[in-house]
């Protein structure tokens, strides 16, 4: 967009215009006006352009193209919501007379021209995967820093090492991105970098270290920070600071992954494993894009999951990188964007929608209307019409990217002045009590702020700079439990409920600065976080757990089942990872409700509280993450034995010999290759139908039955880490045999 414009014109060459939540109101009009291109987002098609699509109907009647650049993060439900919304623009487009071509643009996954068919309805696309773009030789490290206790295995700190990693790049003047996992390892490094750049000394007096102030404004410039939560004009600098040069090295989070040109780099440095191989290429491929040579450097930390990667490179080097899919007829998302488009135009039941026939989307009219949902009517020439009912903005109500809450603002406190202070940055909703409770140390680009007030109901944390000496870190617990059940099978040990997720951070730590050492720890009293979804459950019974009799290996089956369950659903489902959550505790007994059940992670490391549950007789949950459930849990639910067979044979087809990441979560032989499922296994779990589906979403939803009080399991003694013994795999395989049958 910046190179479309012409130098001291709001408009352009071309008459091209930005309309995102960025865009000021006057730039918005101008934009709707006389813009010939327009660079937008799905939140804002959504919310902005297609509910007036009257006021747009200049631009949508000589629409010739749409274009969708990064096509591969448009997956799992969030890629479900914007298929929906797509649709929703092609009946727009064609009431104002245009038919647009799609040019889509992807990177890094298995399957493009498939998720461009399914994210747009047209199943017509040109693949063009000839790589034609300028790049020169790219070498690839990964670093596994050294072993600092031999008992536990923990190596020194990967945080450290990128550091150092970096900073060897930036004495040698080099380009470098460096990405790291969490906005407060880029806040770190940034300030560790800045620190080496000036040189300052460790604990020397003073503010500053001792040195020269004009040696700390330069390293300011040539050290840069990036991530979401900053301020778009903050943003906007340091993108300009990067292209031009002016910034040397730049510490980011996946904001910088995606979506512009940011000029000639020659290094990336990763700060642990992204956690696919489709990021880390994606990142990897920042360098090295003006023909000349290229260096990426992977840092690794002590987790599982980057260790295996330290035991097997092949694990990335040696797969095409994870497929991407989106399923938009789930009932669950359908139905709301199904109003959406009654409100935009009302719905006529001799139309279908991209990728829906009409004869299939007919009968799911009449049933919505039936359910008050929709209004239909029935014209002079006999067609049913449906029209949008309840809300007059229904759009509004939707959410693409499931967070309907309000975000928080940092503000600088303003003594005796009557209104608020100077807006330094945003924080999301649910980051806000990790990272602005009181008495929090919030940085930005080596600036400390300390939280002296956080105001809930008004969203505001107030801060005031500081000179800290450390940085702050927040205990989070995540929990889920089943409060009222919709669909139990006592029999099978298998059930479906509305469940509810809390989420706590009761305290926080205080950690100084370069050392990382403790030094304090502080109580935090905020409102957990809860989210009411659904979540099916299976219960493993002692028959079928009689021959795992250590509780050690019990654990570890248990686990590795649950993630088998996570991984396998989503790729039947065709959702991403992320908008599911798994759990393993102890069974409760009868109805399985009323327990609550610590979440399991996404990195490898669990809890002892974790191991404890998963040895005794455990039950394994799965549940949307996502408020309101979208539908992922039931349609698992209702797959009963299909689920654990698709998900045997998917464990079947990875050629590991005692289990890996992809497949139950843990590291794998050095000389195992993953192979990449079948595309059979990734047909969708919708083979009833879209009416099927619609009508088995709706089971249970009318009324509850009552209740069932909570129930107290088993507690397994403290257990050891797990051995990775080589039963593990078909411990697991045994497990899911036994749930497959019991299920059918």
């Amino acid at each position: 967009m910046r190179e479309l414009k012409e130098p001291g014109t709001s408009e352009g060459l071309i008459g091209c215009g930005a309309y995102d939540g960025d865009t000021p109101p006057d730039e918005r009009r101008a934009a709707r006006a006389r813009a010939a291109v327009i660079a937008t987002n799905p939140d804002m098609l959504h919310r902005g352009i297609l509910p007036h699509h009257e006021r747009w109907s200049a631009l949508l009647a000589n629409l010739r193209y749409v274009v969708i650049d990064e096509l591969h993060s448009y997956r799992g439900v969030f890629g479900s919501h914007v298929a929906n919304v797509l649709r929703r623009l092609w009946r727009v487009c064609a009431y104002h007379g245009s038919r647009p071509t799609i040019i889509a643009c992807s990177a890094t996954i298995a399957n493009p021209r498939e998720l461009a068919a399914a994210l747009t309805g047209r199943p017509d696309f040109t693949l063009v995967d000839r790589d034609a773009s300028p790049a020169g030789p790219r070498t690839f490290v990964v670093l596994n820093p050294a072993v600092v206790d031999p008992l536990t295995g923990v190596r020194r700190d990967y945080l450290k090492v990128t550091r150092a990693a970096t900073g060897a790049f930036r004495r040698g003047h080099v380009a470098t991105l460096a990405f790291c996992r969490t906005r407060k390892a880029v806040e770190l490094l940034t300030r560790y970098l800045r620190e080496d750049e000036a040189g300052v000394v460790p604990n020397q007096s003073g503010p500053g270290g001792g040195v020269d102030p004009i040696a700390l404004a330069r390293a300011e410039k040539r050290i840069r920070g990036y991530r979401g939560g900053y301020l778009p004009e903050h943003r906007r600098e340091v993108e300009q600071a990067l292209h031009s040069g002016e910034a040397q090295v730049v510490a980011t989070t996946h904001a910088l992954e995606l979506g512009m040109d940011i000029g000639g780099l020659d290094a990336v440095v990763l700060a642990g494993y992204p956690g696919t191989r489709a990021a880390t290429m994606q990142r990897s491929g920042r360098a090295g894009r003006r023909r000349g040579a290229a260096l990426t450097a992977m840092v690794l930390s002590s987790d599982p999951l980057d260790q295996c990667i330290a035991a097997d490179p092949g694990f990335l080097f040696d797969e095409p990188p994870e497929h991407a899919r989106v399923d938009p007829d789930n009932p669950e998302l359908l139905i709301p964007h199904l109003r959406c488009a009654a409100y935009e135009l009302p719905l006529c039941g001799e139309e279908g929608l991209a990728g829906v026939p009409a004869e299939e989307l007919a009968p799911v009219l009449e049933d919505l209307a039936a359910a008050g949902v929709l209004h239909a009517e029935t014209d002079p020439e006999g067609r049913r019409r449906f029209f949008s009912v309840g809300e007059s903005f229904p759009a509004d109500k939707v959410d693409l990217r499931s967070s309907m809450e309000e975000n928080f603002t940092v503000l600088e406190q303003a003594p005796g002045l009557a209104s608020d202070g100077r807006l330094l940055a945003e924080v999301d909703f649910e980051d806000g009590p990790l990272y602005l409770h009181p008495g929090a140390i919030y940085p930005i680009e080596g600036q400390t702020f300390e939280v002296v007030r956080l105001d809930w109901s008004e969203r505001k944390a107030y801060v005031r700079a500081v000179e800290a000496t450390y940085y702050t870190e927040a205990v989070c617990q995540l929990k889920v439990r089943v409060v009222a059940p919709i669909a139990i099978d006592e029999a099978r040990g298998r059930g479906l409920g509305y469940a509810h997720l809390v989420r706590s951070v009761p305290g926080f730590k205080k950690l100084r600065f370069r050392s990382h050492e403790n030094v304090g720890f502080g109580p935090i009293n905020l409102p957990d976080l809860e989210l009411h979804t659904v979540a099916a459950y299976w219960t493993l019974s002692a028959v079928v757990l009689a021959h795992v009799v250590d509780p050690g290996r019990r654990a570890a089956a248990a686990l590795a089942v649950g993630h088998a369950l996570h991984h396998g659903a989503a790729m039947l489902l065709m959702c991403d990872v992320s908008d599911l959550g798994h759990a393993v505790a102890a069974s409760p007994g009868r109805g399985a409700a009323g327990q609550w059940a610590p979440v399991v992670g996404g990195r490898g490391r669990v809890s002892q509280e974790v191991l404890s549950q998963a040895s005794a007789l455990p039950c394994v949950y799965l549940y949307d993450n996502m408020p309101g459930g979208a539908g992922l849990a039931s349609q698992a639910h209702a797959l009963g034995p299909l689920l654990f067979e698709r998900v045997i044979r998917i464990l079947d087809g990875c050629s590991c010999k005692g289990g890996c990441p992809t497949c139950l979560g843990v590291p794998r032989g050095p000389v195992a290759a993953r192979v990449e499922p079948a595309a059979e296994l990734a047909e969708p779990a919708a083979s009833f139908g879209l009416l099927g589906r619609l009508r088995a979403a709706q089971v249970g939803r009318p009324g509850l039955g009552a209740g069932v009080g909570p129930g107290i399991g088993p507690v397994a003694p403290m257990l050891r880490p797990i051995d990775l013994r080589a039963e593990l795999r078909s411990d697991a395989l045994h497990l899911l045999h036994a749930l497959r049958e019991a299920g059918a």
